[in-house]
């Protein structure tokens, strides 16, 4: 069985040919379907986002290249016109501004101009190539904005929830380290998880801001929740690998408040602030009585200070959300 994404994927370039296929096998001025497919093939992608900036990058290199050709075509022919059309077309992209479309123009005029009869090459077939590439720009789009629409701000969210799902196993798992006996082992959750999510989040979150660069400063700030949901699975991370170096139940008789709520730091709530100074004698007391290395508890603080400021961070940026958001007030430690 498919995973969703990708029947949706495969249905929406299926469609996509099917539509652009008929629509060029049933006009007269199409000679060539290929260039209709092949359309549908570089600009079809999984977000509206990227189907624009593909389709946008071949209709202005096959309507440069083909314009360029054709003029070219009415001096010179051969491959010297193809070389002098290379020469024009490059310079005349970057002087637009649009370099992305520079590798697609160079290959419309040589496609143009490798036909076995120049003759043939005239105004009327050079429109007719443009058209064979905009029947099959224009059923993706159609493809893609009727049929199956991505809802990216949804998508967002629901990484986000995973996210936080993720981190909140992942510090349970840290928890259950320090204060499980060693006849229990205690697996640690797959770590490559949360890097994926937060990179897909930075994806989604760059095609939304590409879409609707002014829209609302709520999705203005998404940009910078994806960048601390970044540090959070680092510093989570980081955090749960200075642990595993502790021996497993190395705190199960320790006093440790702050062990028993620490997945609950996901949650907004007050922590009482103790000074650095104190932190640190109390943490290399708890070192001395359960004979374990301070300078690794220490480190294990550290990093844990960091996370919590993280978490602090996206709390705020996130506070004018319909839902609650990770340690909107807190500041933890050990």
């Amino acid at each position: 069985m498919l995973p969703p994404a990708v029947l949706r994927t495969t249905l929406k370039y299926g469609v996509a040919a099917a539509l652009a296929g008929a629509l060029a096998m049933n006009r007269q001025d199409v000679h060539f379907a290929w260039y209709t497919l092949v359309a549908v093939v570089m600009c079809m992608d999984e977000t509206d986002t990227r189907v624009l900036a593909a389709s946008r990058t071949r209709v202005l290199g096959t309507v440069t290249g083909g314009v360029v050709a054709g003029l070219v075509h009415t001096i010179l022919s051969g491959w010297i016109g193809l070389t002098v059309s290379l020469l024009l077309v490059v310079p005349l992209l970057r002087l637009l501004g649009w370099q992305s479309s520079r590798g697609l123009g160079m290959l419309v005029c040589s496609m143009l101009f490798l036909i076995e009869d120049y003759s043939q090459l005239d105004w009327v077939y050079v429109l007719n190539r443009i058209l064979d590439t905009l029947i099959g720009i224009g059923a993706v789009l159609v493809v893609s904005y009727l049929f199956w629409p991505v809802n990216r701000l949804a998508e967002i969210r629901g990484l986000d929830a995973q996210l936080r799902a993720t981190t909140r196993e992942r510090l349970m798992a840290i928890r259950q380290w320090l204060k499980t006996s060693s006849a229990e082992p205690v697996a640690a959750p797959v770590a490559i998880t949360g890097s994926r999510l937060a990179q897909q989040l930075s994806r989604l979150v760059t095609d939304e801001l590409r879409s609707s660069p002014l829209g609302p400063g709520q999705r203005q700030r998404w940009r910078q929740r994806g960048v601390l949901w970044e540090r959070i699975n680092h510093h989570s991370l980081q955090l749960q690998r200075l642990v595993r170096m502790l021996p497993q139940g190395a705190l199960a008789l320790a006093d440790t408040p702050w062990l028993e709520g620490l997945p609950e730091m996901l949650a907004p709530g007050p922590q009482p602030e103790v000074s650095p100074l104190a932190k640190r004698q109390s943490l290399v007391r708890l070192a001395t009585d359960q004979g374990l290395a301070p300078l690794l508890l220490l480190a294990v603080d550290d990093e844990l200070q960091r996370l919590v400021r993280s978490l602090h961070s996206l709390a705020l940026a996130s506070r004018h959300d319909d839902q609650p958001w990770p340690g909107a007030n807190g500041s933890g430690g050990l």
